[in-house]
């Protein structure tokens, strides 16, 4: 495996010499700052008169001369040989070029004043940041007041609904749970995470950062904004700038706030009397005898509220502190955050500490700096499930017959349960108290970086990144006697510890000039990366109460280790040539060479081109300026990759602990047998990538339009090919490329803004559209099925051609039949299509016309992708008054609900929905409910589209009122600014389905997207929150 692992031993010699470069360029540059300044030297910073920020790229001219240099992405600028009398030239585009005499000054600040006919905004792109002018592919933006007005203690979920082409997906409303984001549709059958990269570094989850850090968020969505990063970029990158400090501006920020949350909605099940009456008549038509405990309802009232058992009101607080500033040569930023948040569930929570550390310090030609964040995140987790029905608590709740009690003294732990025939549903309330679930993680990211201008326009730069996350999961399990079904006499332990070390070293070299009418700016570099994985797992039971250890336990469960490591090399290369800030070429190529493919196919190269025309800056164009600020048309083409699978499966896999029986003395032998074959020929996933689009502005830039349409086209997917049983090794199917998915589709976002003297606001609204098609798959015929819902047998969804991946394939239902005639009517060939049909029962169509019902008459019925997606904000200020309001949605995805159909399948010994009250008799032939019928004859619950809704939402999502109080009261206390505010989460959702959240995503796999399988989600939830902010 050393051989294999090329990167890993081969090019660590370089990556010394790199590290040995950082420390040199380091030394040099103390000593620099240390030498006394020369008198020709002008030092200093460029901001905006607007606002005070920081202006990067600013052209600096020293007049009459072609010397020249760009302040740096915190918009400092140093320049040598610079006479007393000269006159510096200050030009950005979006500002007024300003001229500065120097007057004998060693130090000249400048700040720009706007001009509203050429304001751009300045984007960070792979490796660097350009004018929006000067970008090419598809970038978006989401700056920080987006972040923090969104309320949101996750960094993800800013994105949702404000982002065109970003699909941000709920991963569950429990505490300290992320999201799943998808850039412009599923393109694989594996991973489809895009990348993500924070102040340089490339991180696996952005959960753990703490949002009050984050200065920006720019999404790489075509191929020309994110091939610079090559094999990694097929699902899109994601760049996370974080706050960093401005010269003379030294600050101290704090904020708070405080909140609670509720459920957002719970199921309406059945009450004790009403499930024994329901519960009657489904044994009642079974022809079977009724249940003991169901004899009498109207004895029994409402009995227990399994879920006003599990969910609670639950605390949120937050905790913020920050410094910033910066002198003549350096800035820096720090910051500390806490986050609580107990969950609505009982007995879950989670909590977060945040410190960040940022600074550069520049001197001369030099200029060095860091960035060091450390997290760290606590979950206390709900049980993931006993067995029987229920699958976890919030699972358990909904199907637990209300005729039991929630304790039992009597009991082993104390709690009660379901005996007899009605014992398949675990107590959710004993599942959260006789299971600890604990899970740890620390996470620490490094980036440092040394920068030399060589030349005029010319700097070196190399950029050194770690990042270390170690984690440790908790469960332990207490003796219990939970009903009959649920027993467990000896307490159980299980405990994993895991490491991951990611290292990157990047060397680039960039160019950046201007000639008169051409600019020029040129990158190239090289990268390695490497990151190593190692987890240690150990299960025992029959630990003495109290003694939590693995030494104190009796029998050995199971222990295990593992580990694997992969690295990647790189070259890239960028150059992006304007002319007359009118034509922008941008060309880039990367070659990346991966440890996780055989020799033969370890290479892959990943190029891009791309073309915008500003059409405002033509001259034809200058009678149109009154009505259109800026027109730019874009164009681009280019080739991503996919890596993202798992380690060394181009190698076999041999299990040594494999030992056999032999001979008449039944000696035992040591063995080994071949548990996953070698495929060698695997190769990256390839995205191509389309991409035509138009930036427009109108009304002095207080109206502005952009628009995207694409085409991606995914090649050589891997997928799993099916093997013999006799092989051994059918559980771990080799891989091929033999697949490819095309998505297509458009993206747009409307902006308006209009501000007065005391009154201003801002519109925004985004919409998009993916159409997700696989376009072959294997053979051509192969279908991969997925969406298994529990309990019920066949799958629900289908990836095949033709289809988008994990189409739902499903048995349509032809209503119900109200008589016998009904039934001797549906026939085949003069024979009973469904023999066990009764009146009352669901008709089902015979698709393949074979006179039986079976998964052969599954066919096509709808997608999981929404036809479009849309977010729809507002931001109003008035005097010291503002407000904000934010609403996203989908139309037309549809939701397959699992747990709908256990819930109204009455079938089965379980509660079930207040809609089964409606279920068919004689009297009530009008209703779309079946008839109640214990064991179900005719699989009126079978998988079919009766469970099979509408996704369509619309949802209020956050409400932000603030008061900014007036500076001369906040002077008396010596306070800069404090703002004061109240804030709603999920306040409302307008929606056909009938679960818990439709915002469900996909549980996993990309196969089970819009599966809601019931047992999996925790519930969302509505939160309130009151906070304050300070600086001082």
């Amino acid at each position: 495996m050393e051989k294999e692992c090329f990167p890993c031993n081969k090019r660590k010699p370089v990556y010394y010499l790199m590290l040995i470069g950082y420390m040199l360029c380091f030394v040099k540059l103390h000593a620099v700052v240390n030498m006394p300044n020369s008198q020709d030297m002008i030092t200093g910073t460029v901001i905006s008169a607007s606002d005070g920020a920081p202006l990067p790229g600013v052209n600096i001219l020293v007049k009459g001369t072609a010397q020249g240099v760009v302040t740096d992405f915190d918009g400092n600028y140093e320049i040598e040989g610079v006479a007393p009398d000269a006159e510096l030239e200050f030009s950005y585009i979006g500002f007024k070029t300003q001229t500065v005499a120097v007057d004998g000054r060693s130090t000249v600040d400048v700040s720009l004043v706007e001009d509203l006919e050429q304001l751009d905004e300045v984007v960070v792109v792979g490796y660097g940041t350009q004018s929006r002018q000067k970008v090419t592919g598809a970038v978006s933006s989401v700056k920080s007041e987006d972040i923090v007005t969104q309320g949101s203690n996750t960094v993800e979920k800013a994105l949702q609904g404000r982002v065109p082409g970003v699909q941000v997906e709920s991963a569950g409303g429990d505490p300290g749970s992320g999201v799943r984001i998808l850039i412009r549709g599923t393109g694989s059958l594996g991973n489809n995470n895009p990348l993500y990269i924070v102040d340089g570094v490339q991180v696996s989850d952005i959960n753990n950062l703490n949002p009050m850090d984050i200065a920006s968020m720019d999404i790489l969505k075509d191929a020309s904004a994110a091939a610079i990063y090559g094999s990694r970029a097929a699902n899109g990158v994601v760049i996370i700038t974080t706050k960093t400090g401005r010269k003379d501006e030294n600050t101290i920020d704090f904020s708070t706030y405080y909140g609670f949350q509720t459920i957002t909605d719970k199921l309406d099940v059945l009450n004790a009397a009403e499930w024994a009456g329901v519960s009657n008549a489904a044994h009642d038509n079974a022809g079977l005898g009724r249940l003991d405990i169901a004899s009498d309802p109207g004895s029994l009232g409402k009995g227990t509220n399994w879920q006003n058992e599990i969910y609670r009101t639950a605390p949120v607080k937050n905790y913020n502190l920050s410094a910033s500033g910066g002198g003549e040569h350096y800035t820096y930023s720090v910051s500390g955050g806490y986050m609580e948040q107990d969950g609505i569930v009982k007995n879950t929570g989670y909590d977060r500490w945040n410190l960040r550390f940022k600074s550069t310090l520049t001197k001369g030609r030099f200029k060095i700096g860091e960035t060091v964040i450390l997290s760290k995140e606590n979950w206390r987790n709900m049980a993931d499930g006993w067995g029987g029905q229920g699958g976890n608590p919030v699972g358990s709740a909904p199907k637990m017959i209300p005729v039991f009690d929630v304790y039992n003294p009597d009991a082993v732990g104390g709690y009660g349960g379901a005996y007899g025939p009605v014992l398949n549903v675990a107590n959710p309330v004993a599942q959260l108290n006789l299971e600890d679930l604990e899970e740890h993680s620390k996470e620490a990211i490094v980036n440092a970086f040394a920068e030399v201008s060589i030349l005029d326009g010319l700097k070196y730069k190399l950029n050194l990144g770690y990042t270390s996350t170690s984690g440790y999961d908790y469960t332990y399990t207490y003796p219990y006697e939970v009903g009959t079904l649920f027993t467990n006499l000896d307490s159980d332990l299980y405990e994993a510890r895991y490491e991951t070390e990611y290292t990157l070293a990047e060397n680039t070299l960039t160019y950046d000039k201007t000639f008169g009418k051409h600019s020029i700016n040129a990158l190239v570099g090289y990268t390695f990366q490497n990151t190593k994985y190692r987890i240690l797992t150990g299960a025992k039971s029959g630990m003495p109460p109290g003694v939590n250890v693995l030494d104190a336990g009796t029998t050995n469960i199971a222990s295990g280790s593992n580990a694997w490591e992969n690295s990647l090399v790189s070259y890239l290369g960028r150059l992006t040539y304007s002319f007359d800030d009118r034509y922008v070429l941008t060309g880039i190529l990367r070659r990346d060479g991966s440890s996780r493919f055989g020799k033969d196919q370890r290479f892959g190269n990943f190029p891009s081109l791309a073309f915008a025309w500003n059409l405002s800056n033509e001259p034809f164009f200058a009678g149109l300026q009154e009505t259109i600020d800026i027109a730019k048309l874009r164009l681009s083409y280019g080739v991503l990759g996919n890596q993202e699978f798992d380690d060394y499966r181009f190698s076999p896999a041999i299990n040594l602990n494999t030992n056999y029986v032999v001979g008449r003395e039944q000696l035992l032998w040591p063995g080994a047998i071949q548990t996953a074959f070698a495929t060698p020929d695997i190769k990256w996933e390839s995205s191509k990538t389309f991409n035509v689009g138009t930036d427009l502005s109108f009304l002095d830039r207080r109206l502005e339009f952009v628009f995207d349409y694409f085409v991606k086209k995914n090649s050589d997917v891997l997928l799993q090919v099916p093997i013999p049983l006799s092989t051994g090794a059918s559980g771990n199917s080799p891989y091929i490329n033999a697949g490819q998915i095309i998505n297509k589709g458009f993206e747009a976002s409307l902006n308006f803004s209009n501000s007065g003297e005391e009154f201003s606001y801002q519109l925004t609204g985004t919409i998009a559209s993916v159409d997700n098609e696989v376009d072959f798959l294997g053979t051509g015929s192969q279908q991969i099925f997925g969406g298994q819902p529990t309990h019920h047998g066949a799958s629900a969804t289908v990836t095949q051609a033709g289809l988008p991946v994990g189409a739902f394939y499903l048995i349509k239902t032809d209503g119900i039949f109200n008589s016998a005639e009904e039934v001797n009517a549906h026939t085949h060939e003069g024979a009973l299509i469904q023999p066990n049909a009764r009146p009352g029962d669901i008709r089902f169509v015979d698709h393949n016309n074979d006179g039986q019902i079976d998964e052969d008459d599954r066919q096509y019925l709808g997608s999981p992708n929404p036809d479009f997606s849309y977010g729809l904000g507002a931001a109003f200020n008035w005097k010291n008054f503002d407000m904000n309001l934010f609403f996203q949605g989908t139309q037309g995805n549809k939701i397959y609900n699992g747990l709908r159909q256990d819930l109204e399948g009455m079938n089965l010994e379980i509660n079930y929905l207040k809609s089964t009250l409606n279920a068919w008799t004689p009297e009530n032939q009008n209703t779309g409910m079946p008839r109640a019928v214990i064991n179900d004859p005719n699989l009126n619950s079978r998988t079919s589209d009766r469970f099979l809704e509408d996704g369509s939402y619309f949802r209020f999502k956050t409400f932000q009122l603030g008061y900014t109080l007036p500076e001369n009261v906040l002077k008396l206390a010596k306070v800069k600014r404090c703002r004061i505010y109240i804030s709603l989460d999920n306040i409302f959702t307008i929606t056909d389905y009938k679960g818990y959240n439709p915002d469900l995503g996909r549980s996993g796999s990309v196969l089970d997207r819009g599966v809601d399988f019931g047992h999996v989600a925790y519930p969302l939830s509505r939160t309130f929150l009151t906070g304050v902010e300070l600086s001082f």
